[in-house]
């Protein structure tokens, strides 16, 4: 049975760009979002997820993009787990592309086959893993961004097919303005205007996360963000919001594949 690997890279001078290359035979993802676009490309095995209550399976050969902030799983759908490699793009390198102001969508309902994105992506992967920073680097993920534009769309119309619920939007942007700070229920659903319960269930309808693991999403992110830029892992944790670093090591490692000291030591 193949081991499980993870490894992660950070093109230097190449902003919105991170690669993850990983191998998986037990390791199970928990609903979670990215702030990114999710590029990734199948390997070996086949991986099941779910998204927006529908249920996905990726097998080798297969791709798959996810917008940001797509609420989603990931776990082994057969024996032997999966292998891939992913691309998470900034948003504002996607949106360079748009034909509009407005951030494109995905066109394809997730997993699909393109040879001519997945040549693409085997090329940017190569060379994020082997090439020293530079030309070569930027030039290969720049084709990578480019072969994935016919797999985008202009946003057309409204980008929710239902309004944001007020007490939802409340809850949201209390959460993001106090991402680190301990908040009860009671306290953020006094805040939003709705009983606790209705609160949950509202927000969870909407958002596709509780508030605690949506306050938990924007941890880590912010985590990643500190480990990349070279701050130790004790202090990213004070910082986060996590009890100590054992916290945010388990946490973390459950979320992103690896642990905090090794992500920081990413290229």
């Amino acid at each position: 049975m193949p081991a499980e690997h993870a490894a992660y890279f950070r093109p230097a001078r190449l902003d919105g760009v991170e690669a993850l290359h990983a191998s998986f035979v037990t390791h199970a993802y928990r609903p979670h979002s990215h702030p990114t676009w999710t590029v990734a490309m199948m390997e070996r095995g086949a991986a099941s997820f779910e998204l927006d209550d529908t249920e996905q399976r990726a097998a080798d050969g297969e791709l798959f993009v996810l917008e940001p902030e797509s609420v989603h799983t990931g776990v082994p759908a057969v024996p032997g787990g999966w292998a891939y490699k992913v691309l998470y793009l900034d948003p504002a390198l996607i949106g360079a592309w748009a034909e509009e102001d407005r951030m494109p969508q995905a066109a394809r309902w997730v997993v699909f086959r393109d040879e001519d994105l997945r040549a693409a992506l085997r090329d940017a992967h190569r060379a994020l893993a082997e090439e020293p920073p530079g030309l070569a680097v930027d030039a290969a993920v720049i084709a990578a961004v480019g072969a994935l534009r016919p797999h985008l769309k202009p946003v057309r119309g409204p980008e929710r097919t239902r309004p944001e619920h007020a007490a939802v939007r409340r809850a949201r942007a209390y959460l993001e303005e106090r991402w680190a700070a301990p908040v009860a229920l009671a306290e953020l659903a006094a805040h939003a205007g709705l009983s606790r319960f209705e609160l949950a269930r509202t927000f969870r309808a909407q958002v596709g996360l509780p508030p605690h693991a949506f306050q938990l999403d924007l941890r880590i992110a912010r985590a990643r963000l500190m480990l990349a830029a070279g701050d130790p892992p004790a202090a990213v944790a004070a910082a986060c919001g996590f009890c100590d670093q054992a916290h945010l090591t388990r946490v973390f490692k459950r979320a992103v594949g690896v642990t905090p000291a090794r992500y920081s030591r990413t290229r």
